[in-house]
């Protein structure tokens, strides 16, 4: 009786309807499939590597075309010397414009405020804003994601 009722059910769900929702289905697993596997990432040194040395552009409404570079492991070194944080931002953003433009003034920790002073305001804010809306410039938090650690004041 029950071989009798499971036969009964197969060709009940057996209809075209049913054929035609179960293909619909399997195409959207093997598309949800494809999706995850085109998403999942896999980490390849190589690769960083060889981005963080591409020269990215990026075509803004006021300034036009701007092109600069990724900070490196490198330049967090550089970053570290500067003694503020208006300096650590004015070098981040050095260093990224100038590995795009090789023919800027060169400046260095002790003299990167000078940077800031060589750009007009409008075009000075309207690029500093850009900058920092990308994922390679300063974190705002901590890499765990968590509200940044703040600084201990010096002790006179």
């Amino acid at each position: 009786m029950v071989k009798d009722d499971a036969r009964k059910v197969a060709v009940i769900l057996d209809t075209p309807e049913n054929r035609e929702r179960l293909a619909q289905f399997e195409q959207m697993a093997a598309q949800d499939e494809a999706k995850r596997k085109a998403s999942a990432k896999m980490f390849n040194p190589a690769d960083l590597m060889k981005r963080a040395s591409e020269i990215r552009e990026f075509e803004h409404p006021t300034l036009g075309k701007i092109r600069f570079g990724e900070l490196t492991l490198q330049d967090s070194e550089i970053l570290r010397q500067c003694k503020t944080d208006a300096d650590k931002t004015a070098m981040a953003l050095y260093l990224m414009l100038k590995k795009a433009y090789p023919e800027i003034p060169a400046f260095t920790p002790e003299n990167i405020s000078g940077f800031y002073a060589a750009f007009p305001m409008a075009e000075g804010a309207e690029l500093l804003k850009f900058i920092s809306e990308q994922p390679s410039f300063l974190p705002q938090d901590s890499a765990s994601g968590s509200a940044a650690v703040e600084k201990h004041k010096k002790s006179a």
